[in-house]
């Protein structure tokens, strides 16, 4: 996969998914273009390699190599001179139209110019794409054939099959393509790019920085160069998905098709994208707290407030903000505060309606789920550290006592954390799940020690999973899903093994005795140093795995995995 100023292109030995291929940002969202480009007679496929700035395809008789060079240029090369297939397929990312596209094909000024237009009701303006190199023959051929998906097919993604349109057979060696909506813009922007192509290419290349060679005490005896390989990965992974919206930075919450921009999925991932740019991480940390503001102090999940005031409090602990920025935090804080207590508030435990999913959005986790307990006593402490007068301190951290002592009397019952507590009917729900780390990482004061042992000892072996994960719920429960379903969401919160969770749940074993929990701490970060390095999109974080066996599935390129990837990594080191 790469990506660059908000386009991507994900490319697999064939094209497996109608995700897969170019797509470039525009102002109607995430626009696909190329479906597949392909050499004709490669021969024997050998491997694919990623050199960060670009991806090569390696096959017997050839290889390929693509590059981004920015939102609207793919880049094409090949070592020997060949024929050349593409095949387009305009369209928004989500919509899938059968009928009403049309292409038109032509030579002009050197170029081959492919316009593409929609009927009207699909809600795309005209799309002009020209295409620059050092061509030899072009044979026009304007024809249509249907792709088949089989990854889609597996994931119960439908649909499974497309008709694609292959506008031209290209002899050539290197290609350029260029996306506009406006043709006379596009053509010239295409014959500038050709002229200082090698210039952009070897500027790509001097982009990349070389891995740096990483030894601490925890990776004596493992592959040291493999370890910071998958940091370097991490870094990179999580870069990618760092684009300009509205000139300000913003995060997406995974490639191919979580390209959207997730407010909790950003909060989350922000220690992170902190700890390689600062500057980045503070312009999305003010613009949440902006919108916060815009709406009324409070998001539409249930989480999201608590995850971005745990970032300002961790924030906070490393110096980042002057007097005058702690005291815009606090106002703002303040408001969230009155907002929950008034509205999600009852008997001291902080709730959720159904409407404000948890991150477990699949699930009816309404009530008092124990992350959201957690997130909300870190948001009392953040207030009681924050206020300036010794009232306001007195009133959170009442708040706060009175939380936690409910919390303690209504979830734990001395060796059982429960998942969530129905206030309704007074009653405890002790379902197994691996949000007791959330709650632990978040705050970790709730408990002692010793008593997040305890509840640690309950918890594995119910969870764990001997590949080096942790399921979403008891292996035993009846509700326990082993594989993966795809799109039906039956294992997606019963079964599936979520690196983000994963990785956070590694922080605290490690944090809490990382001699007694070695084991553990050791195959999680295995799994997810190999996921980065091996699996899925290679040099990127994938989101989940089957619980029955170590499978990287789902959006193979998430933020959030490789944010607390990068969390984990850092503990590891300390």
């Amino acid at each position: 996969m790469l990506s660059d100023g908000g386009s991507y292109a994900w490319i697999g030995k064939e094209n497996d998914s109608r995700y897969q291929g170019w797509f470039f940002e525009s102002a109607a969202g995430l626009i696909k273009v190329i479906d597949t480009i392909r050499i004709c007679n490669p021969g024997r496929f050998l491997a694919m390699e990623n050199d960060f700035w670009r991806v090569k395809r390696i096959w017997q008789n050839n290889t390929e190599k693509l590059s981004l060079f920015g939102n609207d240029c793919l880049a094409y090369e090949t070592d020997h001179r060949a024929e050349i297939e593409f095949f387009l397929d305009v369209k928004k990312s989500y919509q899938n139209p059968e009928f009403g596209r049309h292409y038109s094909v032509w030579q002009q000024g050197g170029l081959l110019m492919i316009s593409y237009r929609q009927e009207k009701g699909l809600c795309l303006s005209e799309i002009f794409i020209a295409v620059v190199g050092d061509f030899g023959d072009i044979s026009i051929k304007k024809e249509w054939i249907c792709q088949k998906y089989a990854l889609d097919e597996k994931r119960q993604s439908s649909p499974f099959e497309r008709w694609v349109f292959l506008p031209a057979r290209i002899c050539a060696s290197r290609i350029v393509f260029i996306v506009g909506t406006d043709c006379e813009k596009t053509m010239v922007r295409a014959k500038y790019v050709w002229r200082d192509y090698e210039s952009t290419k070897q500027a790509k290349r001097k982009s990349v920085s070389a891995p740096s060679i990483i030894f601490a005490p925890v990776f004596v005896g493992r592959k040291e160069r493999e370890c910071s390989m998958a940091q370097n990965c991490g870094k990179k992974a999580l870069k990618s998905l760092l684009f300009e919206r509205e000139d300000a930075p913003a995060l997406r919450a995974g490639l191919p098709w979580f390209f959207q921009v997730w407010q909790r999925d950003e909060a989350i991932s922000l220690l992170a994208i902190a700890r390689f740019d600062w500057n980045i991480a503070r312009e999305i940390f003010w613009r949440q707290i902006d919108e916060l503001k815009k709406n009324n102090y409070h998001f539409d999940t249930a989480d999201g407030v608590g995850w971005l005031f745990f970032a300002a409090s961790e924030f906070l602990k490393q110096n980042k903000f002057n007097k005058k920025e702690k005291r815009e935090i606090f106002k703002c804080l303040e408001k969230s505060i009155d907002y929950l207590f008034k509205n999600n508030t009852r008997g001291n435990l902080a709730i959720c309606a159904d409407s404000e999913k948890t991150w477990m959005d699949t699930l009816n986790r309404s009530g008092a789920a124990i992350e959201i307990q957690a997130l909300r006593l870190n948001m009392y402490l953040l207030g009681a550290d924050l206020a300036e007068d010794k009232k306001s301190k007195e009133y959170y951290k009442d708040l706060e006592k009175k939380l936690k002592s409910a919390v303690c009397q209504k979830f734990f019952d001395k060796f059982q954390l429960a998942d969530k507590f129905d206030i309704d009917n007074n009653l405890a729900d002790f379902t197994c799940r691996p949000n007791i780390f959330l709650a632990a990482y978040v705050c970790p004061n709730l408990f002692s020690k010793n008593e997040w042992t305890k509840i640690f000892e309950w918890v594995l072996p119910k969870l764990w999973l001997d590949w080096g994960g942790l399921a979403t719920i008891d292996k035993g429960d009846p509700r326990f899903c082993a594989s993966d379903t795809g799109e039906d969401s039956k294992a997606y919160h019963n079964g599936d093994s979520w690196f983000w969770i994963n990785n956070i749940a590694a922080v605290v074993l490690t944090k809490t005795d990382c001699q007694k929990y070695k084991n553990y701490i050791e195959k999680i970060f295995e799994e997810s140093k190999n996921d980065i390095i091996w699996n899925g999109a290679i040099g990127y974080a994938s989101e989940i795995s089957s619980a029955q066996s170590y499978e990287p599935r789902g959006c193979p390129n998430q933020a959030w995995s490789a944010a607390t990837f990068l969390q984990l990594f850092r503990e590891l080191k300390k």
